[in-house]
Parts: structure tokens; C-alpha cells; sequence
């Protein structure tokens, strides 16, 4: 037996088969394989014919025909250069940095309890403000989109060149990558320059500045796409993306509600998505949802009191942190007073009732868009100042549409609203003491207006050319009802002459602005400007009903129903306006003085446009007597009466969405009122 200190190796060594000599066979197949692997490398690589390839057969490579071929006598070709198989050059480093960048990413991101409250909305660079909300916001520069030569069929899933295929389509929730960063930029232009002009509420330096922050921080991507959205409805050459833009702007705002308790959706940003969407389907002429799209942004204005941002009210809940300057505030009140503006069209275009009161208001009114684009801060009037007269010199343009978008308010409230106390049938009863105040409001704002906000000098702001054209639709608005009222109850004769004098000045008026507008881009003009000219050109309509040989309203008539459909092409909400035309014009009997178009020929009744909702609404503004039993009307021409039967007849405006109604209803562009 060996002792413990011999040299001699253990038992265990002779037991591992591991430790003992490689036998004869081993060393055999050694020997072979290396050989193998030397003649392996030698050996030139057998290339498959084109056909053996296409039908995955085993091909022997010989040539001119390999023996597959030669066997089922097919024509046999060779490549002559074989296409490199595996992923590009430099592929898996690119892969790898990702891979780092997104580790790096996670590691600095703060947990989950410390992350950026969600209610903070953007600024510069170094910190945040509450412009828009910035934890769903998604990457923007690593999606692509089809190039010119797709860009109709747009196939979302599909990278272009060597754009990197971004984390957050999975991190983050997206279903589609986003167009890549130079559509994007294209389309950021064309808002701003086109749509912003109108809907001055995003301050542009400060979104395009978070729009190089981290992911996370970026504006939310339902109101990058909603912005996209509108930009490509004026774009031909994205005009085949709106769709696509505006149901996945829809669909991220609705996820974003459905996150948690829903509090990742109360932000200014998505506040400012809400607007756009109502505007995009006003514009499309999706009444129903306008109207509930317009119904969630004045809810949220109101969740984060955005209508008392200057005043001290109820002491409620505050959902939003206070704006850390000036500009923070002032794009808070842009939003709400858009947003005041969207619940007032949407109001007077259906009859139904306004959600945001005037009295809770405690925001002043918007600052001038130069001094928001620049950042220099200036105190403006309130609401109440604009209506007593004493704000107008210094009001904005933006501020007019905000006072003109008040005073259709009052006059829905004026017509549609009675009080006990009304007495309409008497010139000093409550009904006619409004009438006057509305009246001298919109004579002071006409003659106390700044010169920058006249017309032409004003002609470059669209805003500008929306308020002139307002004031003269508003003072139409108003004389038509007064006209109904002094008619019904047989007023004096001056009352209701001096209210179609008014009527008849203000609609010429309203086709004097859009001729000087016609050589400009009028789809950077608001949406609703096609209300405007439908008014007027109903003037001129019933007008016509008692002086058919006056060739210079024809004239007007006919350029307002050209210049309604050249709006067509970009602005489908024309399209509404011009069915209710063509059934006035149907029901006027136009001479023949009037040269007859396409458009004039008979449609059904009720006829939907294309591309709306299957509800034949209109927005129009009427005059409803729900109480009252059927009145002799007088003729504006005063040709006699019209009983209620000729009335009924010839009365075919459409009313307010599901409202049916079989009452005596006179519009306020009256049917059975003559010019």
C-alpha cells in the first residue's frame, strides 16, 4: 500500500475517464475531422441554380444544367452574384447601442412614486410648465412614415432607411410608429402657419422646444396627432393621412383616460387636443361627436379652472400646479376661451343648451398674438370690460372672436330662453330692452375697434377678417329675430323696416370682406367663416323673393355661393350650408335673371352630405314658437300675408340634430320674410 506522501496518483485518477490517454479510435476521428475541416475550406461552396432555389430541391450545382434540372428538362440559370444573407453591416452594433441607450434610460428614470406628476405640462428645456402633458408623450423621431411615393397607401409598420425601430412603441403603448422626423417637421409647419392663425392657442416656441426633451417629457401624441391631423386636411400631399391622423388622435386620447384613474388626461395639453378634435369634426361635419368632443373640453377647461385663472373663487380643488410665468398663464387662457368658443358654435348650431356660464367666468381675455409669440407680458381687459365698451380699444383679434363668440351666445339665450317678463309684444318689455343692449354692443364694438383690426389693414390675420365678418352675422342674427317678433305682434312698420335695412347692409357688408379675402389662402380662414357667408347669402335669398330684378344682390348672391364653393374643397362644413342653400333657392323660385349651376338642381329633402354622421342636422340658429298657435306673418315686401299652411310649405330648414318638431318654426333667416 502506497503511502500518504508517495507521488504516485490516487485511485481516483485511474477511475476519470476524463484523465486517461485518447484511444486509437478517438485519436481517428480526430485526425479525420481535422482533415475534414481542411478540405472543407478548400473546397469552393456549391451554389444552387435559380430554379433548385425558388422550389427548395437539392441541386448538384453542375453546369451549364445541374441534374435536377437536366432530369426535368427546365432551363437552368446560375446567379452570378449571390446575395449576402444576414442582417446589414454594422446592424447588431446599432442594435447594441439601443440596447445601451434604453438601459441607460431606465437606470436614470426615478421610481415610480417620485415620477413627474402627470398634470405638469411642458416648458423650456429646464423645467416644466403646464402647456401640455408630458408623461404619455412618445418618441417622434424614430418612427417613420411611407415616403411621396406611398405616402396614399401609408403602411404604418413598415421602417425606412436606417431610422431605428424606437422602445417606446412597447415601453409606452403604441400600436404604430409615427412619421419620421421630417414629416413631422413638414407637418408642424403647416399648422402653425395655417391652422394656429385661426386656433392661437399652443405657444409655438415652447412646444417645438419640448419636442427635443426626453420621451417621457414630450407633448402627449394625441395632440401631436390631432395637430397632424388638421395639418394634412390643408395638405394635398398629405391630405390622404387625415383619417388615419385623426382616429389614432381619438384613440390615444381615450387611452390616456383609461390609464389609472383617469388623472394622466387632466393636463392643458389634453385640454387642447379635445378642441382640436371638436374643430377637426365640426369640420368634417360629424355633428353628434363635435358635440361630445366639445363637451370633454370644457369639462376638463373646467376641472382645472381654466375660467377662473384671474379671479378668486370657490375655494375647490386645484388639479393643476399655479403657471410659473406668463406665458404658462397665458396659454392656460387661450385653451379656455378656444374652448368657450367651440361650446358657443356648437351651442348656436343645434339649439341646445351652453355649458360654460358667463357669470363663473374669471379669466381675462387673450393678449395679442404677437406679444404670446414673444413672451412679453401684457395685461389684458376682461370679458365684462369687452362687453361695457371701455376694453374694446385695446382688445386683440383673438379677444373679438372671443367677444363675437359671447355675444351669438346671448343671442341663443335671447331667442331661444323667454323669461316671463319678455312681453315681446311690447317695445319696452324685457325682450326688446335686450335687443338694444345686444345692438349697441356690436354698434360700439364696431366703431370703437383699433385700426390694426379693421379691415384691409387687418386682411393678413385670419382672426381679424373672423371678427368683421362676425360682427355683421351677429347684427343679422339679431334683426332677423326682431323682424319675427315685430311681424308677429304687428309692431310698428319702422321697427321691423329699420331691422331689414340692417339685415340687407350687414349681409352686402359680409360679401365686401370676402371679396377683398379672395385672393388670400382661404384655408388658413377659421371653419365656421362658412356661417358667415351662409347668412348673408340667405339675406340676399329671401331678398329676392320680393325683388327679383335687382341685379346687384343676383351678383352678390352669386359670388357668395362661388366663394362657398371654392371653401368646399378644403372646408367640408361649406358643404351643409349649401344643401340648406340649394332648398332656399328651390323654395325662392329665382328668375331667370339668375343664371341656373349644377348645384341648383333638386335634391331630396333632407339629403345627408357625404362623409357626415347619418343625422340629418344642420347647424343652424331658429326661431321656435313651441307655445304659441300659428301667426299671419307679414311679407318684407309687404305683398300680403302668408298663412301658416304657405309657411309650413315653404319652410324647409332643417332643425337641430334628433329634434323633431311639427310647431309653426320660423328660422331666423325667416322663410316667409322677404327682402
Amino acid at each position: 500500500m502506497l503511502s500518504q506522501s508517495s507521488n504516485s496518483p490516487d485511485e481516483a485518477f485511474f477511475n476519470d475517464l476524463s484523465q486517461q490517454p485518447p484511444s486509437e479510435t478517438q485519436k481517428s476521428q480526430t485526425n479525420n475531422e481535422a482533415n475534414g475541416d481542411v478540405e472543407s475550406r478548400t473546397k469552393q461552396k456549391r451554389i444552387a441554380c435559380v430554379l433548385c432555389r425558388r422550389r427548395k430541391l437539392k441541386c448538384d450545382g453542375c453546369r451549364p444544367t445541374c441534374g435536377t434540372c437536366n432530369r426535368l428538362s427546365h432551363e437552368c440559370t446560375y446567379d452570378e452574384v449571390r446575395k449576402k444573407s444576414g442582417p446589414k453591416r454594422g446592424y447588431v452594433k446599432a442594435l447594441e447601442a439601443r440596447l445601451h441607450q434604453v438601459e441607460t434610460l431606465l437606470k436614470t428614470q426615478e421610481p415610480e412614486q417620485h415620477r413627474q406628476d402627470p398634470s405638469t405640462a411642458f416648458t423650456m428645456p429646464q423645467r416644466s410648465s403646464a402647456g401640455l402633458n408630458l408623461d404619455s408623450a412618445q418618441n417622434l423621431q424614430n418612427h417613420t412614415v411611407p415616403s411621396q411615393e406611398t405616402v396614399q397607401g401609408f403602411n404604418p409598420m413598415e421602417n425606412g432607411g436606417e431610422t431605428p425601430f424606437p422602445w417606446e412603441m412597447i415601453g409606452l403603448g403604441l400600436d404604430e410608429p409615427l412619421p419620421m422626423q421630417e414629416v413631422q417637421n413638414e407637418l408642424h409647419q403647416i399648422y402653425f402657419e395655417k391652422v394656429h392663425t385661426s386656433v392661437p392657442m399652443i405657444h409655438r416656441p415652447r412646444y417645438l422646444a419640448a419636442m427635443n426633451l426626453a420621451p417621457h417629457m414630450r407633448p402627449p401624441v394625441c395632440l401631436r396627432y390631432i395637430m397632424w391631423c388638421l395639418a394634412a386636411s390643408l395638405s394635398d400631399k398629405y391630405d390622404g393621412l387625415q383619417e388615419h391622423f385623426y382616429h389614432r388622435a381619438r384613440k390615444y386620447a381615450q387611452m390616456d383616460e383609461m390609464k389609472g384613474h383617469g388623472e394622466s388626461t387632466i393636463t392643458v395639453a389634453h385640454c387642447q387636443a379635445w378642441v382640436l378634435i371638436t374643430t377637426y369634426e365640426f369640420k368634417l361635419m360629424y355633428f353628434p361627436r363635435a358635440w361630445m368632443s366639445a363637451g370633454r373640453a370644457v369639462r376638463l377647461a373646467q376641472m382645472m379652472q381654466l375660467h377662473r385663472l384671474d379671479g378668486q373663487g370657490l375655494d375647490v380643488k386645484q388639479c393643476l400646479p399655479p403657471p410659473k410665468d406668463w406665458i404658462e398663464k397665458e396659454e392656460r387662457r387661450r385653451t379656455f376661451w378656444m374652448t368657450f368658443c367651440e361650446d358657443r358654435y356648437a351651442s348656436i348650431g343645434t339649439g341646445w343648451p351652453m355649458a360654460i356660464e358667463e357669470r363663473d367666468i374669471l379669466t381675462n381675455l387673450p393678449a395679442s398674438d404677437d406679444a404670446f409669440l414673444r413672451s412679453k407680458p401684457v395685461q389684458t381687459g376682461t370679458l365684462e370690460d369687452a362687453l361695457n365698451s371701455s376694453g374694446i380699444p385695446s382688445i386683440s383679434a383673438f379677444a373679438g372672436v372671443v367677444l363675437m363668440a359671447c355675444l351669438f351666445g346671448r343671442n341663443l339665450l335671447h331667442l331661444h330662453r323667454p323669461t316671463p317678463d319678455d312681453q315681446d309684444h311690447d317695445l319696452n318689455g324685457e325682450f326688446w330692452k335686450r335687443h338694444r343692449r345686444m345692438d349697441s354692443i356690436l354698434l360700439n364694438t364696431s366703431l370703437a375697434l383699433p385700426d390694426n383690426l379693421r379691415l384691409p389693414a387687418g386682411l393678413p390675420d385670419a382672426n381679424t377678417v373672423f371678427l368683421n365678418m362676425n360682427i355683421h352675422t351677429s347684427a343679422i342674427c339679431l334683426h332677423q329675430a326682431a323682424i319675427y317678433k315685430a311681424d308677429k305682434h304687428r309692431l310698428p312698420l319702422n321697427v321691423s323696416q329699420e331691422s331689414k335695412i340692417r339685415c340687407v347692409t350687414a349681409a352686402a357688408e359680409i360679401a365686401s370682406i370676402m371679396k377683398m379675402i379672395s385672393h388670400l389662402d382661404l384655408s388658413s380662414m377659421n371653419p365656421f367663416i362658412s356661417f358667415c357667408l351662409y347668412v348673408a347669402a340667405r339675406v340676399f335669398v329671401q331678398y329676392l323673393k320680393s325683388r327679383p330684378g335687382d341685379q346687384q344682390i343676383s351678383a352678390s348672391l352669386q359670388f357668395l355661393l362661388n366663394a362657398m364653393r371654392t371653401l368646399k374643397r378644403k372646408n367640408p362644413l361649406t358643404e351643409s350650408f349649401l344643401v340648406q342653400l340649394d332648398v332656399d333657392l328651390e323654395g325662392a323660385g329665382l328668375p331667370a335673371s339668375i343664371p341656373k349651376t349644377p348645384f341648383w338642381t333638386k335634391k331630396p329633402m333632407g339629403e345627408i352630405p357625404v362623409n357626415t354622421d347619418s343625422v340629418a342636422c344642420i347647424p343652424l340658429m331658429e326661431i321656435r314658437e313651441s307655445q304659441s298657435s300659428p301667426q299671419e306673418v307679414r311679407t318684407f315686401g309687404g305683398q300680403g300675408i302668408l298663412n301658416a299652411n304657405l309657411h309650413q310649405q315653404g319652410s324647409s330648414s332643417m332643425g337641430p340634430p334628433f329634434h323633431v318638431t311639427d310647431i309653426n318654426a320660423i328660422n331666423v333667416d325667416v322663410d316667409s320674410t322677404q327682402y
